[in-house]
């Protein structure tokens, strides 16, 4: 609970900087707008300058040291969205800091780690729920296997496989045979807009734009018969279901 009530009061103290900076300037512009000939500033010297950027560094030395000090700590408790939070705080005073990018990319890594599902999934099944994505939150789908894909359609016509709808039809612009995720949201039930596949192949890494239900499938052409089994590991997905039989780590 502590850990909890420190990190709001961090959150809550940079909310309260950023709105004071906003306050401060734009009193600054309202005053000087409400002047026509506002009184020149005295100039500091150099010697004063010098004590302030003292004094900023020794400011941000300290917020770094206290900052890294509570990464660690959230980070040996698990808690690794919450020291990513702060990681990101801090790549935004230095951007250019590898050390930092280096870091939040494996914190990234742990947390898919800390939620990974794995499970066997049939090649010749349909669209397939595996579990809940989250607006913003970065999510992994590994697969492994091979699998035997037959083509029993015949009388087929110039115009090749039929691509016109995503549910039952062969996507054309994932390849042909690849694993393919589609995500379902509110708006999708709704039929104010029709979902869009994308390809998953082996390995795939997505943030998704709105919270969903990922769907997994093989794109197969209507008609034909795919026979064999994958094993599916997903990360970052909640409340994973059973898209086969669930494998045990």
């Amino acid at each position: 609970m502590a850990r909890y009530q420190r990190f709001g009061t961090i959150s809550a103290a940079l909310a309260i900087a950023l709105t004071a900076v906003v306050f401060v300037s734009v009193s600054s512009v309202l005053a000087q707008s409400s002047k026509n000939k506002p009184k020149p500033s005295k100039p500091i010297s150099s010697a004063e300058v010098k004590q302030i950027d003292v004094r900023l560094q020794k400011l941000q030395d300290t917020f770094e040291t206290e900052s890294k000090a509570i990464i660690d700590g959230y980070e040996r408790s698990g808690q690794y969205d919450r020291a990513k939070f702060l990681l990101e705080v801090l790549l935004k005073l230095d951007p250019k800091n590898e050390e930092i990018k280096k870091k939040i990319s494996e914190l990234e890594d742990n947390v898919l780690k800390s939620s990974e599902v794995d499970f066997k999934f049939e090649t010749s099944s349909d669209w397939t729920p595996v579990g809940n994505v989250h607006k913003d939150k970065l999510a992994r789908v590994e697969a492994a296997g091979d699998y035997k894909l037959i083509l029993t359609v015949s009388n087929m016509s110039a115009d090749g496989f039929p691509t016109e709808n995503v549910m039952r039809d062969l996507v054309g612009r994932v390849p042909t045979g690849a694993l393919m995720g589609m995500i379902v949201t509110e708006e999708n039930h709704s039929g104010k807009q029709p979902p869009e596949p994308f390809t998953i192949k082996s390995k795939h890494e997505f943030t998704p734009k709105k919270d969903g239900v990922l769907y997994l499938k093989v794109n197969a052409p209507p008609g034909s018969k795919c026979i064999g089994d994958f094993r599916i590991k997903v990360s970052g997905i909640s409340r994973a279901t059973k898209g086969g039989e669930k494998i045990e780590q």
